[in-house]
This record gives structure tokens, C-alpha cells and sequence, in this order.
């Protein structure tokens, strides 16, 4: 059993309160969080002894023994946060996105390099039944040679708070799950972008928060994205809807079921195959094996940067109308 200490504890930190206090391999060290209010309530749900609260990450690093820290916080304090977790020789593991800007992204990724410790983010969508089933079916080769992606996606939450003073909610905060799910199920990276950003005259955000994207990818497919965070209805899964052409056929992913298919009017739905941890529960367990293994994760922030650097290319593509190379 290894101890971990989470920081931020309300919203999504909730999630993760419940996943590590389910979890067989994770032990909460501690809970910080700049709210009394969520640090009582997260404290009351699971136990926490009131000395093991802290308002402030410094202190409870400085005075709880842990061998790892959770970032559940907004990604502009993720710099300063996991940085200081690495000076405490504590390996993390942080939401995404890995940092608010790609220079920041960067100085991370240098401090994990010279600290010696890991970095994982979190990236959950990856690993459920459904994602996993259809990498697995693409990697076979069962779609032949690949040329084309569309990815749909509509939601219309309300969070309040810091996303929806973004100048571009969408990209920044929502858009890594499905650049990186690009990345995954097509086993590449993300090299250029363009498109354009609209402002629906009922978005209730500061900024953009729709967009349609051109992506192409280093293996030589091309992907369009087409998605909204102030739809009006008839929402689509958090996962959205994708359709991924190849040389034999089309892989469909809609309302969290898979099909196959080859002929122009039938398809046929796929078996998911067994996967028995998901989201939070399995990224918890995958974390441990690598501090176990000292293997690498693999969403380590090296790996993770290119679906990082991605979200940043598209606001200059949306700002500029011109295509951008992806750095890193």
C-alpha cells in the first residue's frame, strides 16, 4: 500500500477521493484543497482526520510522509503545484491537461527529467471497454490501410467557475480527451491544424466554445472534428461519436456502442471486450505498477505532450485562420 496525497478535493476531485478510497494499492496521506468547505466534506466522506486537512500543499508535503501526490487542481496551478511534489521526491500523478501553456508544459517536463521521479496524466478516457475494444480492432488491421476520421461531439454542461471564463473552454479543457484518443486508437501523433471558432449567440462561456477542426496526423490520416460545449440538445456521449475509415471498411463509434461495417445500408455491433478497471480506478492501479515496475507510464508527461501541444496549436490555428504545426 503506498501513500498519496490529493490536492483538490471538490468537482473532479470528488472522483478521485471515492477511487482512492476504493483502491486496494493507494492510501490517502492527505487532503489539501484552498476550501474548508470541500476539505470537511471530503474529510467526512472518507475519514480523513482533521490534522491530515491542509489549505495549503507545501505544509502537507512538508508534514505527511507520502510517496506520491494527485493534482486535481486547475491546470494553472499545476506548474507550481507538481513541481513542489518533485522537490518532496513524491512521483505524480496530475489531471489534465499538463499545464495552462506549453512553455509551462515544458518546465515541467524538465523538472520531472531532473528530479528523477514520474509524471502520469490522467488521461481516463483511454482506458474503458469501449476505447480499448476499438484500438484493439484498428491495431489488428481489421479497417485495412486508414485515410479518413470524423469526430462529433455536443455537450452543453454548466460547470461555472474558471471554465467558463476560458477564452477557448472547449479546446483547453474538454478537447485533449478526443486529441488524445486520436492519438491512441491510431497509435500517432497530431503534426498540423487548422479551423475555425464560433461564439453560438447563447453561449453562456467568456469565450469560444465551439469549433470545427482539420487534423493531420503524422501517419498521413486526416480527421475533422466537429464539437460544441453550449449545445441546446440532443447531446452526444462524453466520448462523442466516431466514424474512422479505412481500406475495408468503417468503424463507428455512437452512443457508447461499436460497429463495424463494409456494405452501404447494414452494420454490425461489436462485442467490448473485458476490461475490469475503468477511468480513475484503472489510471490509480496503472500509476502503482509503473512506481512499482519503475517503468515509464504511458501517459507519462513525455508522452502526453503532443495531445498537450495540440489543444495550444488549435487556438492559434482558430486566432490566426492559418494552419499550425504542433510543437514538441
Amino acid at each position: 500500500m503506498r501513500r498519496i496525497i490529493q490536492v483538490g478535493v471538490g468537482g473532479m476531485g470528488q472522483v478521485w477521493t471515492r477511487a482512492v478510497a476504493e483502491s486496494a494499492s493507494w492510501e490517502a496521506a492527505a487532503y489539501v484543497d484552498v476550501s474548508h468547505a470541500n476539505l470537511m466534506a471530503a474529510a467526512e466522506a472518507h475519514g480523513m482526520p482533521i490534522e491530515r486537512c491542509f489549505s495549503d500543499v507545501n505544509t502537507a508535503l512538508s508534514t505527511v510522509e507520502a510517496d506520491a501526490l494527485l493534482d486535481v487542481t486547475p491546470q494553472q496551478y499545476r506548474l507550481d503545484i507538481c513541481r513542489e511534489a518533485l522537490r518532496h521526491d513524491c512521483d505524480v500523478l496530475c489531471e489534465k491537461p499538463l499545464a495552462d501553456t506549453v512553455k509551462n508544459a515544458r518546465s515541467l517536463l524538465k523538472a520531472v527529467e531532473q528530479s528523477g521521479r514520474r509524471l502520469m496524466v490522467a488521461q481516463n478516457y483511454r482506458y474503458q471497454a469501449l476505447m480499448q475494444t476499438a484500438r484493439q480492432y484498428i491495431q489488428r488491421g481489421k479497417l485495412g490501410d486508414l485515410g479518413y476520421v470524423r469526430i462529433d461531439f455536443f455537450k452543453g454542461p454548466r460547470f461555472g467557475g474558471y471554465r467558463e471564463e476560458m477564452d477557448y473552454p472547449l479546446i483547453l479543457d474538454m478537447s485533449i480527451h478526443h486529441f488524445d484518443l486520436l492519438r491512441y486508437l491510431l497509435d500517432t501523433d497530431i503534426r498540423r491544424l487548422r479551423g475555425l471558432s464560433m461564439n453560438a449567440p447563447w453561449n453562456w462561456n467568456q469565450g469560444d466554445a465551439s469549433v470545427f477542426l482539420h487534423l493531420e496526423l503524422a501517419n498521413g490520416v486526416t480527421a475533422a472534428y466537429n464539437a460544441s460545449w453550449v449545445s441546446p440538445g440532443w447531446e452526444t456521449p462524453w466520448n462523442g461519436h466516431w466514424r474512422i475509415e479505412g481500406s475495408e471498411g468503417v468503424l463507428l463509434i455512437e452512443q457508447d456502442r461499436l460497429f463495424f461495417a463494409n456494405k452501404p445500408d447494414s452494420r454490425r455491433e461489436l462485442t467490448l471486450r473485458k476490461f475490469t478497471r475503468e477511468h480513475q480506478d484503472w489510471l490509480l492501479e496503472a500509476f502503482y505498477d509503473c512506481l512499482d515496475k519503475g517503468a515509464e507510464p504511458e501517459t507519462s508527461g513525455r508522452r502526453n505532450i503532443n495531445s498537450f501541444a495540440a489543444t495550444h496549436a488549435a487556438v492559434k490555428a482558430v486566432q490566426s485562420g492559418r494552419s499550425v504545426n504542433v510543437a514538441g
